[in-house]
């Protein structure tokens, strides 16, 4: 049988990983607009200026998965602040949740062209939900485990961070049902994400 020190391993290098996922993906995010071809020479800058209107609603899906990426990776930052060690189940929670992270440019991009259409948007609102249930999963497994935290936590700071994941999950499952009706504007409400990772009385 393992003893508890081989069972439980520092934080560092999962934090690390952490970064890197995030920073890859927020700058892979760029990736999916469209640089324009085949610009005439005659009237260029006209032409270009019409092209970077038609993509308005690239930009706007691109800065909406910025900054929701930028919340996740601020809660993940605020829920490390408290860890002193991982354990197989904490790391393997990580692990899904970098799948999803991961996956976020390509379903920025598919929304980004097809977001008019539901199953344009569709992907990038779940990609959203399961990383918010992922997140919700890992807050309450590791406030449940004092022997993975540096001190016991104040009891109404665990609830409002569950409080938070619980409402991006909310959120996108309104942005779900928003896309059976207006695909196009579906995946606004995830805005909010940044402001309910900075709001509340009881900061981590």
């Amino acid at each position: 049988m393992r003893s508890a020190e081989e069972s439980e391993l520092g934080t560092g290098r999962l934090e690390a990983l952490a970064d890197g996922f995030f920073a890859f993906s927020m700058t892979l995010l760029v990736l999916g607009i469209d640089v324009p071809a085949n610009i005439p020479s005659t009237g260029a800058d006209q032409a270009i200026l019409r092209y970077l209107i038609t993509l308005i609603p690239q930009f706007l899906v691109y800065a909406l998965a910025f900054f929701t990426l930028g919340s996740f990776w601020y809660a993940h930052q605020k829920h490390f602040r408290h860890i002193k060690m991982s354990d197989g189940r904490l790391i393997w929670n990580n692990i899904l949740g970098f799948m999803f992270i991961a996956l976020i440019p390509f379903t920025t991009n598919l929304a980004g062209d097809y977001g008019d259409h539901q199953m344009g948007i569709l992907p990038l609102e779940i990609n959203m939900l399961l990383l918010g249930l992922i997140f919700y999963a890992e807050w309450s497994y590791v406030s449940s485990r004092p022997q993975l935290l540096h001190q016991k936590l104040d009891p109404r700071i665990v609830n409002r961070s569950k409080e938070k994941n619980a409402i991006i999950v909310v959120l996108s499952l309104i942005c779900i049902g928003l896309s059976f009706v207006i695909p196009a504007w579906s995946a606004m409400p995830l805005a909010m994400t940044p402001f309910i990772q900075l709001s509340g009385r009881y900061r981590l």
